[in-house]
């Protein structure tokens, strides 16, 4: 690979676990439906290291579920450090885990990660007390260690990216991809998942699922379960094409025009061993 041309792009990411501590309503990740485990740095360098030799780009994020639920999250952020040194790095994580990997906002610092915070729920108040005592701790590492922090304080506003719940979930179909693509805030969120490259993170989770719901007995998703991600030993012609591509058929599955809605969030409490 290392024959070929490295392309640059906007935008990477990589969810470093399924597994979430929290049941946020309308997840494009799915973490809502209790998917458990997390990426084991064995596998998940393998990925990143092949994908470091096709793609440099502007921004690369780490995230999940909640990427702190990962015990080989320190080995991420050197590993990402290593990867793309004059890249933005992110960690995007919902804030409330922190303590389960001390040191966490040290090695933030020393490889010049940015830690995103997610805010998700005004109604849930047993989640903003807890919410609020994490960022407290945050804010305080922050101004001892000088680690740059974004609060994204407009993450509550969820919208679905699918109809029903569950065995009874269906995509949208609304007949017009373009107006979905369009409308779509995954658009530039190409997603790394099982070592492949995917246009977006609905569409590379939807296997985690399908089986728990039987998803690919249901005609209308069988669409969308047959997409196939791109390998990293794709040709560059192919790759090219695939950042290209803007709006596909297999947009579809989300809506045309987005509902927004603060969503009540359901708290719950993990070992982080999940």
């Amino acid at each position: 690979m290392s024959d070929w041309r490295l392309i640059s792009i906007p935008f990477l990411e990589m969810d470093i676990a399924y597994a979430c501590d929290l049941h946020c309503q309308g997840c494009s990740h799915y973490s809502n439906y209790g998917i458990k485990g997390t990426v084991p740095f064995a596998e998940g360098e393998v990925w990143l290291r092949d994908w470091a030799a096709r793609l440099k780009p502007g921004t690369f994020s780490m995230l999940g579920g909640e990427p702190a639920l990962n015990p080989d999250l320190f080995d991420y952020l050197r590993l990402a450090q290593e990867l793309w040194p004059d890249s933005t790095r992110i960690l995007i994580s919902n804030g409330l885990n922190h303590h389960l990997r001390p040191g966490l906002f040290d090695l933030l610092a020393e490889t010049k990660t940015r830690l995103d915070i997610s805010f998700h729920s005004h109604q849930d108040k047993q989640y903003v007390e807890r919410f609020n005592e994490a960022l407290i701790a945050i804010e305080v590492a922050r101004a001892r260690l000088g680690f740059d922090m974004v609060l994204r304080t407009k993450e509550y506003r969820f919208h679905r990216i699918y109809q029903g719940e569950g065995a009874g979930m269906r995509p949208f179909e609304d007949q017009d991809p373009v107006a979905s693509w369009k409308a779509c805030q995954n658009s530039s969120c190409c997603t790394i998942h099982q070592g492949m490259l995917w246009k977006c993170p609905p569409l590379a989770y939807l296997g985690l699922i399908k089986d728990r719901f039987g998803l690919d007995r249901v005609e209308a998703w069988k669409p969308y379960l047959a997409y196939r991600p791109l390998a990293p030993t794709v040709p560059e012609e192919e790759l090219v094409r695939f950042f290209l591509a803007g709006a596909e058929s297999v947009c579809g599955m989300c809506p045309a025009k987005l509902e927004f809605h603060e969503q009540g969030l359901i708290s719950k409490q993990r070992s982080g061993k999940d």
